[in-house]
């Protein structure tokens, strides 16, 4: 008990992150693909029809998200996440009453307007808030809740969907998830040290130091860094990786289905993908910040151009395992190093602004790839064409990346 009592808050609040992000997104968002054939096949439309909602919600929730960064500064951390966590619910168990695609496109233009209330945005200020020290660990912990949440509640929700069907199952994840978050947010999140007569984390090494937290070489504001070439290069690295991890998310069951293998198999596969980007988060953030920048980028990087050929592979049974292992550590690099880039390329005095543009920007890529995908699929019966243009896509974030590393150093 006494051990407990003098752990540092802030990890507590980082297991509170691991939980509100293994439902938000998790559970909330990564069981989307299993339900994309039954509903499809029950409601009589097509993929891309039926993904588009998915567009919808994305869009809605990159135009919400100017408005977070002044929410949180008026009505704080706590109130948004208990927002988000009630109205997700309500609109999830809404999908299971749906009887049209229009039904499914309204209450997705709800979900959009909170999509962002339970998800990295939010729990990446809340993290950053409590730690100056080990934040590439700290983050990369708290957001391996989302591949958490995925890797235990498709396989459970996959079997619900086997025993009674598609409606069920969505009325199942609202109610839980509900019940979960709620006393979670209620209970265990402090929105600032400070509040609570507390400092932000600093190890026992770095205790003595003076101005850790600045100790990028850089201090700018939104309006300097978007002067930067380094900031649309990291733009457009967040806005690829997104593109393709959006995408393969919501079309990898379907796209295992394709190529015959068995439900169970499938389920395994994306459970595996999801314990991927679960691991993948903290070993990059680790990676972050031991062996630096490039060294993390460089992990991302190859698996960027590992899983697009494993994919084209996957009739042979080994590769599917590969391009989920892959994937989902590529996927990774769409969170776990934006707060690592912006404080090493800009510094900390606009965080919580930059750290919302670069997210809005970068869900972009997400409101075109996923019914694009499924469109590839309406029209060519495969998903051939999008693991090609995803391996392009491999080369030129890498680029981008390894750009804004010289703009930093020439620079400094």
């Amino acid at each position: 008990m006494q051990m407990y009592k003098n752990i540092f808050y802030g990890w507590k609040i980082v297991a509170a992150s691991v939980i509100i992000l293994a439902v938000g997104l998790g559970t909330f968002t990564s069981t989307n693909s299993l339900f994309v054939i039954p509903v499809s096949d029950e409601l009589g439309v097509s993929r891309g029809q039926f993904t588009l909602h998915r567009t919808i919600i994305t869009l809605v929730g990159a135009a919400s998200m100017v408005i977070y960064g002044k929410a949180i500064q008026r009505f704080g951390v706590k109130i948004i996440l208990i927002l988000g966590a009630i109205m997700l619910g309500l609109v999830t168990i809404g999908y299971s009453f749906a009887s049209s695609l229009l039904h499914f496109y309204v209450l997705s233009f709800i979900n959009g307007i909170f999509f962002h209330a339970l998800g990295f945005i939010v729990i990446g200020i809340l993290v950053s808030d409590w730690f100056t020290d080990k934040k590439g660990l700290a983050t990369g912990i708290a957001f391996a809740g989302s591949g958490l949440g995925g890797a235990i509640m498709i396989p459970v929700v996959s079997h619900i969907m086997e025993l009674t069907d598609w409606r069920f199952a969505y009325r199942f994840i609202g109610i839980f998830g509900m019940a979960i978050l709620l006393p979670i947010i209620l209970f265990l999140v402090k929105e600032k040290p400070e509040k609570i007569g507390l400092k932000p984390y600093i190890s026992s090494v770095n205790k003595n130091a003076d101005n850790v937290i600045e100790s990028s070489a850089f201090n700018l504001s939104f309006g300097e860094a978007r002067k930067t070439g380094r900031f649309w290069f990291i733009l457009a690295t967040l806005f690829l990786i997104t593109t393709f991890s959006a995408a393969t998310n919501t079309h990898t069951a379907p796209f295992m289905v394709d190529l015959g293998y068995p439900v169970a198999t499938v389920s395994a596969i994306v459970s595996l993908f999801m314990i991927a980007l679960t691991g993948g988060k903290i070993i990059l953030g680790l990676i972050y910040d031991r062996y630096g920048v490039m060294a993390g980028n460089g992990v991302i990087i190859t698996c960027c151009f590992i899983f697009p050929v494993a994919a084209l592979l996957s009739n042979i049974p080994v590769f599917p395992w590969v391009y989920a292992l892959t994937m989902g550590i590529a996927s990774c690099g769409a969170s776990v190093p934006v707060s690592i880039f912006i404080i090493r390329y800009f510094g900390q005095k606009d965080f919580p602004v930059i750290f919302s543009f670069f997210t809005m920007l970068a869900t972009l890529g997400a409101a075109v790839s996923i019914p694009a995908m499924g469109a590839v699929h309406d029209h060519t019966g495969s998903y051939f064409f999008a693991w090609v243009f995803f391996l392009v896509i491999a080369i030129f974030l890498s680029l981008c990346m390894i750009a804004a590393e010289i703009s930093y150093k020439r620079k400094l």
